[in-house]
């Protein structure tokens, strides 16, 4: 027997439904494949215009469902600013299961339900938390969650289904969505699959119309019903009451527009206001008030002398439902009730809902409901609602916290900037950059001449919104005057200020007229908030990119390496990094020393003494990249990586921990582990997903791609990186990381011209991390060329860097060029010493390709049995990590010593799933299914779904025994 678990009252429809077999098919299937391991599960979005049964199918599926657990609820538009409020109806019969959630699920939950406080409710914690929750309640018996009207959901709870609804596999849940279909833009379910509802058929609209009417239907009045309202089985259900038996058997003319405009408001409102004026006011107040102040509404209606049996009027008339007389029979009636009143009326309703609401209990309703009912200023409102949009944010609603401290900057007579500005950080935090600017331009317009602090947090939040968009231009420039206003008055806010406006000066051109990178830089080192003895780790990476760029590369590199040592050190994430995190977390906490933000001028700690989480701002990971480049520090660029993705797990700042997860994944390139890589970037691009953020398909593949050999792929990469990033964005660094990949992979074919080409731009330009790292492409591609000024001048750079440097990196690569451009006499002595000092690093590609040119040198002098050695194991290693065109040039090489390479046998995880790969890898590297799902954002039992497929795929029957079968994993393409 099907329990029904109803959370948001729905009064069930009583008119038959019509029609609509091959919709209930679709979703038929979508519920039975939830139940079957192999089936596609998940989430399925239904959409359609107000009317058009959407509700109908939801209940109808629930009541066909007799197998399963079902829950509903429904997005409710009063609701929408209070965050969770929709998840914690949905989610309230499992709480009792709260307790079997690890720590982190369960704190972040309780957060965002008001269980606990002191802990802030990260959505991606919380959405980890849901979908355990109902992943565990469904191991018991299959469960259907159905959740209608989306489109008023809080997005909190939005953006937490959406993420549900796209890990769940395998967990016998289905969630079935269902909403309007009138949104403009990019929305929460983006990338769940969609089933449309249009207007019935002809032939199931006049069976419709038929069913309902009580007298004759004339067959020509009911086509012209049908066409009009395009089949929408709501406003057909309205006409058969609306118009007379006359018209309906066709004895009497129907009018010349008949009464069903689009959205049907105003045909709504219409019946609406034939009502008595105390039941219009009596459902305007229920209108204004969220479901659950049902009390609150009666009371209120008790001091506006309304008595309860003027509820009976709307009622009759089929507005309220019968069974819950405070409950709107259609959402469209609350909407037209609210909005097509009067805004003194509105006032009117929301002042007495104040009145009646316990400020103890429910201070953020009672603070929302005072504003609405205020016009002009009022410091005591204001201030309520700062108040609530604290308690906002410390349950993860940055929603509702917006549009408090939006409406507290309205009602405020002083304090207005701090509280626009951080109304813009919250809707920042919430993804909304649109928002964001919109509170900033208010937040300008009220800026005077002395507020130069202020000022310059308007501009750094600008920017930040500015860099949702991927707009770099005029960045710099902005966050350098604004770190130059502050300098003196809050040097770790000035610091800010510069390390992001450094970043977005390396990483873009600028335009004409912009600020250089040398410029900036210049503009760093004379900075008074730049201290010699500053030494957190920020401050490090700060002062040495900015000596990188200004002075010149040996003096920065004592500076990269302690700032690269710094965030790999045991001690990251303690006590010189105690506060909120920087950029998109990718700090883990006060990345500068000192205290966060300083003066608290944001109305309070909460607004002005830390950074939003959900910032996209600049990823430490990255700028720990190009440090560990241009020092050729491969030990220390990983272990700064591997500390910044640790700590991002923990805290889970999914942001950084994405962009983390994509550094790391370029380092397992370099490393030879190319399956490892292409985990590491699957995983990334699943976060994202998680995120709703763009896709970046293979672009942020394209090293990979470039030493897989894969040409295709790599030129199409690099030609999107160049429409797209480079000339749409302004990325210039993304534009050198792929020419230095087309050069990695024109060099594997032999294509040395080409390959000099690319990588000698990319040496010009000199950004910190490429510029360093294609010294030596330019060096082998001008000596295979012909160009050998090319070479020379690329290796009087590399001999320069390589002594700073000292890293067997640095020292292998030097003296595999300097074997290149040397005679016979002490070429071998070079090849040897590069072959035995990158044998010594991470960077298994290189020391591959110095086996490769070894051996290619040794062939080409007749000595073919050293020629044998060297050639056989360049082959085995780029056979093994996947890098195909290498591995030809090698075997190639072999063959012409007379000796054949070895096949390689297809590797033992070819069988395996993306996904089954993931988690067979974590599987034998000793982490448990519980921790296997935190890390990947899927359910335990998806877990054990894909850990058991790749047992039986594998023929093992123990984790012991994976381990040893994907042993050599890491190293395979």
């Amino acid at each position: 027997m099907t329990e029904h678990l109803p959370v948001s009252a729905r009064a069930l429809r009583r008119v038959p439904l019509v029609g609509r077999h091959e919709e209930l098919r679709v979703l038929a299937g979508h519920v039975t494949g939830a139940q079957v391991q192999d089936g596609p599960g998940g989430a399925v979005l239904l959409t359609g215009e107000p009317g058009i049964g959407k509700t109908r199918l939801l209940d109808r599926l629930a009541g066909t469902c007799p197998e399963h657990r079902v829950v509903q609820i429904a997005g409710v538009r009063s609701e929408a600013r209070f965050g969770f409020a929709a998840l914690h109806g949905l989610l309230r019969p499992f709480l009792d299961g709260l307790d079997t959630l690890p720590p982190p699920q369960r704190e972040a939950l309780g957060a965002a339900f008001g269980l606990v406080s002191g802990t802030v409710a990260d959505r991606y914690l919380v959405g980890l938390a849901a979908l355990t929750l109902l992943a565990g309640a469904a191991t018991a018996r299959p469960l259907l969650a159905l959740v209608d009207d989306v489109q008023w959901l809080d997005p909190e709870s939005a953006d937490v289904l959406a993420f549900v609804g796209r890990c769940l596999h395998g967990d016998a849940v289905a969630l079935v969505l269902a909403g309007r279909d009138d949104r403009d833009g990019p929305g929460p379910f983006d990338g769940i699959p969609v089933l449309s509802l249009t207007g019935l058929p002809p032939a199931d609209a006049r069976d419709l119309l038929a069913a309902n009417s009580a007298g004759r239907l004339d067959p020509a009045v009911a086509d012209r019903i049908a066409a009009e309202t395009g089949g929408n089985p709501l406003a057909l259900l309205r006409l058969t009451r609306t118009l007379t038996a006359e018209q309906l058997s066709g004895t009497a003319p129907l009018p010349p527009a008949l009464p069903v405009p689009g959205p049907l408001r105003a045909h709504f409102l219409r019946r609406v206001r034939a009502l008595p004026a105390e039941t219009r006011t009596l459902l305007l107040l229920m209108a204004a008030a969220a479901p659950q102040e049902s009390a609150e509404r009666w009371r209120a209606a008790g001091c506006l002398g309304i008595p309860a049996h003027a509820a009976d009027p709307a009622t009759a008339a089929g507005i309220l439902t019968r069974e819950h007389a405070t409950g709107f029979r259609h959402p469209v009636f609350r909407s037209a009730v609210y909005w097509g009143a009067e805004a003194a009326d509105r006032r009117l309703v929301h002042a007495a809902l104040a009145a009646v609401t316990d400020p103890v209990r429910a201070p953020d309703r009672r603070a929302w409901h005072r504003a609405e009912a205020t016009v002009g200023l009022d410091a005591e409102v204001a201030g309520e609602l700062e108040a609530a949009a604290r308690h906002a944010r410390a349950g993860g609603g940055p929603a509702a916290q917006a549009a408090f401290l939006f409406r507290a900057a309205e009602l405020s007579p002083t304090d207005r900037v701090p509280r626009f500005l951080a109304a813009a950080r919250a809707h920042l935090a919430l993804g909304n950059p649109a928002s964001a600017q919109a509170a900033l331009d208010r937040a300008e317009t009220e800026l005077g001449p002395g507020d130069a602090l202020l000022r310059a947090r308007v501009r750094q939040t600008r920017t930040r919104a500015d860099l949702y968009s991927a707009r770099l231009t005029g960045i710099p420039a902005r966050l350098l005057d604004a770190a130059r206003s502050v300098a003196e008055s809050d040097a770790p806010l000035a610091r800010r200020l510069l390390i992001e406006g450094l970043a977005a000066a390396v990483v873009g051109h600028g335009g004409p007229g912009a600020t250089t990178p040398y410029e900036f830089a210049a503009a760093v080192l004379a900075s008074p908030a730049l201290r010699p003895t500053d030494s957190a780790p920020a401050d490090l990476l700060l002062r040495g990119l900015a000596t990188r760029l200004h002075d010149d590369h040996p003096s920065a590199v004592p500076l990269l390496k302690r700032a690269l040592q710094a965030f790999g050190s045991e001690d990251f994430g303690g006590e010189p990094f105690g506060g909120e995190p920087f950029g998109d977390g990718a700090f883990g906490g006060e990345p500068f020393g000192g205290e966060p933000f300083g003066d608290g001028a944001f109305g309070g700690e909460e607004f002005g003494g830390e950074e939003e989480p959900g910032w996209d701002g600049v990823p430490l990971a990255v700028l720990a990249l190009f440090a560990a480049e241009d020092v050729w520090d491969d030990a220390g660029g990983r272990a700064a990586c591997t500390r910044l993705a640790g700590h991002a797990r923990d805290t889970s700042t999914l942001g950084a921990l994405q962009t983390a997860l994509m550094v790391q994944a370029l380092w397992d390139v370099r490393a030879g582990r190319f399956g490892s890589a292409r985990s590491g970037f699957e995983e990334a691009a699943e976060l994202a997903a998680a995120m709703d953020l763009p896709p970046h398909g293979p672009a942020q593949q394209i090293e990979l791609l470039a030493w897989s050999g894969r040409e295709a792929e790599t030129r199409a990469a690099a030609a999107g990186i160049a429409e797209v990033w480079v000339r749409q964005h302004g990325n210039d660094d993304f534009g050198d990381r792929a020419r230095a990949c087309l050069a990695v992979l024109e060099t594997s074919l032999g294509r040395y011209p080409q390959a000099l080409a690319c990588a000698r731009v990319v040496m010009e330009n000199d950004r910190p991390g490429t510029g360093t790292r294609v010294l030596h492409e330019v060096v082998e591609a001008g000596v295979r060329s012909g160009d050998h000024r090319a070479a020379k001048q690329a290796l009087a750079r590399l001999e320069e860097r390589a002594a700073a440097s000292g890293t067997p990196w640095a020292k292998g690569l030097l003296a595999r060029c300097r074997a290149l451009m040397a005679d016979d006499e002490h070429a071998e002595a070079y090849y040897a010493e590069s072959v035995e000092l990158l044998g010594r690093t991470g960077i298994v590609t290189e020391a591959a390709r110095s086996r490769l040119l070894y051996g290619e040198w040794l062939r080409r002098r007749k000595r073919r049995d050293r020629a044998r050695d060297q050639l056989r194991t360049a082959h085995r290693m780029f056979a093994g990590m996947g890098a195909v065109a290498f591995a030809e040039r090698a075997r190639a090489g072999l063959a012409a010593t007379g000796e054949q390479a070895r096949t390689r046998t297809e590797p033992a995880d070819r069988a395996l799933t993306r996904r089954e790969r993931e988690v067979a890898r974590l599987a034998a590297g000793g982490v448990m299914n519980a921790d296997i799902a935190v890390r990947l954002f899927i359910s335990v039992s998806t877990v054990e779904y894909h850990l058991g497929k790749v047992f039986r795929k594998l023929g093992v029957t123990s984790r012991r025994h994976l381990t040893s079968v994907l042993d050599a994993e890491a190293r395979l393409p």
